[in-house]
């Protein structure tokens, strides 16, 4: 039936479908409590990956462009353990709650020729129209993608701003009482 498109468009498609039973997921990924401390529980968990190599990289991108403050002296992303903390804590959470990631994952990449017809990926996009890409799923009018930016969202902040390197960026001096040592 379509043929012409790649298999992995043709997987994320119907993964789409299955996607919208997982409102319940997102919602509680978006919800989740964004601070360090559950950040460093996730990071002291388990060492397995729970992204691919491939999904890596398209979060690494996505992280990028939604903490992105033009800031010349804020630290990239990929200098940080903002993308190994995310994963990290996806890794520690029940698979109820972080089952759909991968897939939601997946249909950023595909996001542009699934929602907004252009033959492009995500990740081959220049950094403006990632932004807009991802401007799409803040704003589409299914409610389903809306949930996936914010649970998208609340882990790029949640991985971002529990690092040390990011504070400074925002004015944080970093806690009164100091970390004890792992």
């Amino acid at each position: 039936m379509h043929s012409h498109l790649p298999s992995a468009t043709r997987s994320t498609r119907r993964g789409f479908l299955g996607l919208l039973g997982s409102g319940a997921a997102l919602a509680a990924l978006a919800r989740l409590p964004a601070t360090p401390a559950t950040a460093r529980a996730a990071a002291a968990g388990s060492q397995a990956r729970f992204f691919d190599a491939e999904q890596t990289e398209i979060l690494t991108q996505v992280i990028e462009r939604m903490v992105e403050s033009g800031e010349p002296d804020a630290p990239r992303v990929r200098d940080t353990r903002a993308v190994a903390t995310v994963d990290a804590l996806a890794g520690s959470l029940d698979p109820a709650i972080t089952g759909p990631l991968p897939l939601l994952i997946r249909l950023v990449e595909w996001g542009p020729l699934l929602f907004e017809l252009r033959l492009a990926r995500f990740t081959n996009l220049s950094d403006e129209d990632k932004d807009a890409s991802l401007r799409g799923w803040m704003t589409s009018r299914l409610e389903i993608r809306r949930l996936a930016f914010m649970a998208l969202k609340n882990l790029a902040m949640l991985g971002w701003y529990s690092q040390d390197e990011s504070w400074a960026a925002v004015g944080y001096a970093g806690p009164l009482l100091r970390r004890e040592a792992p």
